[in-house]
């Protein structure tokens, strides 16, 4: 196993512990200390920096292998999909709609059968120029929420009422907003996956 394909692994292997520091606190309870949810907030960037350098190093020290052209978006669905449904769970603080998640999940499911059928067929489909925006916007959109989440924290905790006041001026049209345009993308790269692969279908 050489090291981008240890770095693919490590972004799967870090989600159970993003649930465990976001699931710290059950959803109701008060934000004040609830610095869980900042410890999944890095380790989701720390993870989704595994991203970019897996691919990077693959390509730099020529150990592109089909395990990892295979691994590589599949431990981006589980990442991005376990993210959403807690942030769904939490939706009140979040602002993440069931929606949205229902989208993004449900397109994630059809293009993995799409690669598994196209794998069957001996072509491996890499990630699309659609498929790599897609995955910009799901990413900023969590990223965002997260961090917003934690400065809002990290304000309750220490009693910055005025800087609270605020970041909650912008705070869910923000997160809103950049959600619609990661499900947006989303349902276009399934189409354009489809449009192009659907040879191997018919």
């Amino acid at each position: 196993m050489n090291l981008a394909t240890k770095l693919t692994v490590a972004r799967v292997a870090a989600i159970p512990f993003f649930m465990v520091a976001f699931f710290y606190r059950p959803p109701g309870a008060a934000l004040e200390g609830d610095w869980g949810k900042a410890v999944a907030t890095i380790i989701f960037i720390v993870a989704a920096i595994t991203d970019y350098y897996d691919g990077y190093l693959a390509r730099k020290y020529q150990q592109v292998t089909t395990f990892g052209r295979f691994m590589d978006p599949i431990a981006d669905k589980l990442l991005v999909s376990t993210a959403l449904i807690a942030m769904v769970e939490y939706r009140e603080i979040t602002h993440t709609a069931a929606w949205v998640a229902i989208i993004i999940i449900a397109r994630e499911f059809a293009v993995t059968g799409l690669r598994l059928i196209c794998a069957e067929r001996g072509k491996v489909i890499d990630a699309s120029g659609a498929g790599k925006l897609k995955t910009a916007a799901q990413l900023t959109a969590i990223i965002t929420s997260l961090c917003f989440l934690t400065i809002r924290i990290f304000l309750l905790s220490y009693a910055q009422q005025q800087w609270l006041d605020l970041l909650m001026q912008f705070y869910a049209v923000t997160i809103q907003v950049l959600m619609i345009i990661a499900a947006v993308a989303t349902v276009y790269s399934g189409y354009d996956y489809f449009k192009k692969n659907w040879h191997f279908l018919d």
